[in-house]
């Protein structure tokens, strides 16, 4: 079976920058005893033919400029055209942005996984700059859903968001997210006072507010720690409102920022962590979380969007509401200072996450989707 996998595939796989490029890497390796290629559309490169890690071609296409102005006419047409060279048997989109718009349109059966609900995100763009490309994928997020005919469901929360904007009208497969399996063989002992972040610094993910819960904590938790992993640089403004806060609050012995790490160093981070906290506005089913939950850590998170289908609170986690920093410094202090409970809930996650999230459980379920959707011949959409 010959699959195009279109998405964006970072160039080093060890620096992942996004959901989508972690969720991607597991998956292609894991599909690897297939004839997979890769389709990727970077900026800033020449066209250009790689392999991954685990030998599967790379077709690195230059991402054109203004491509929102122009509905991304040319990015699609060029990945159309590659893909109908390959002549594959199914291919599989990951987004609903230009990948999907592409799938759509190519002589093959189709597959589309959604992973961030981009109106939802748009939301919370600050800046008239940033409303207005939310605005305009917010719009193509739309135009390209219409076409689906086979969508691969992430999470419940997904369908939900989806039938605002018109619903799915082909079939719906339901299939998780894959985990690197680095995150399932990290076995050190947690520092029982670390608080990891993973995440980008950015309004939607809520470090602010988790910064503000940090200031009560430290009066039961003498000592606790705050790390935080994650690309700081695209909202510079929010970064630079958090940092104040660090100041005024004198915290900067408590707050380290790590920036963008390797797979390797980030799996090291959970290793070390006592829990992980996902302070964010709005998430549809947060890689970290299930990363967490794959190195047996417990989760603090809100209770929003599609975190619940993930953490079960009071089992493997805790969930607050959004906005209550009280709230949240109250289960932070409490899986802090109950060694037992977090072994317990860590545990818990982890037989979760073993059942749910293994690369190679979810690489046999998309192959079933892949046979079911080529056994039926359904093609473009219409």
């Amino acid at each position: 079976m010959r699959v195009a996998v279109l998405g964006q595939y970072p160039l080093d796989e060890e620096r992942i920058l996004g959901g989508v490029e972690a969720v991607m890497v597991p998956l292609v390796r894991s599909l690897a005893s297939l004839d997979v290629h890769v389709v990727t559309c970077l900026p800033g490169l020449s066209d250009q033919l790689r392999a991954t890690r685990s030998g599967s071609p790379l077709h690195v296409l230059r991402r054109g400029r203004l491509g929102r102005a122009t509905l991304h006419v040319r990015d699609v047409s060029r990945i159309v055209r590659i893909v109908t060279s390959l002549a594959p048997d199914v291919v599989h989109a990951q987004g609903l942005g230009i990948y999907a718009a592409a799938a759509v349109r190519c002589p093959c059966p189709h597959v589309v996984t959604t992973h961030g609900i981009v109106f939802r995100e748009a939301e919370f763009a600050s800046g008239l700059a940033a409303r207005w490309r939310g605005c305009m994928d917010g719009r193509y997020e739309r135009l390209a859903l219409g076409r689906v005919r086979n969508f691969v469901s992430i999470s419940p929360y997904v369908e939900q968001e989806m039938a605002r904007i018109g619903g799915v009208r082909g079939r719906i497969f339901r299939v998780e997210n894959p985990v690197d399996d680095a995150f399932f063989s990290q076995h050190a002992e947690p520092e029982p006072t670390t608080i990891l972040y993973a995440g980008r610094v950015i309004p939607r993910k809520g470090l602010l507010e988790l910064l503000r819960a940090l200031t009560e904590v430290q009066t039961s938790v003498p000592g606790v720690r705050l790390r935080v992993a994650g690309e700081s640089e695209s909202a510079g403004a929010y970064f630079e409102a958090c940092r104040k806060f660090i100041a005024q609050h004198a915290l900067s012995e408590s707050v380290s920022f790590l920036g963008p790490l390797t797979v390797g160093r980030m799996a090291e981070e959970y290793a070390r962590s006592a829990v992980v906290v996902l302070p964010s506005k709005q998430e549809t089913a947060p890689v970290a979380v299930a990363e967490a939950m794959a190195a047996s850590r417990p989760v603090v998170a809100m209770r929003v969007c599609g975190v619940p289908h993930l953490v079960e609170d009071g089992s493997s986690g805790l969930l607050v509401e959004y906005g209550d920093a009280a709230a949240l410094a109250g289960a932070l202090t409490r899986l802090l200072c109950d060694q037992g409970l977090r072994a317990r809930m860590g545990q818990r996650g982890r037989e979760i996450a073993e059942v749910r999230f293994r690369a190679a459980h979810i690489a046999r379920q998309i192959c079933e989707v892949y046979r079911t959707v080529i056994e039926t011949g359904a093609t473009r959409g219409r």
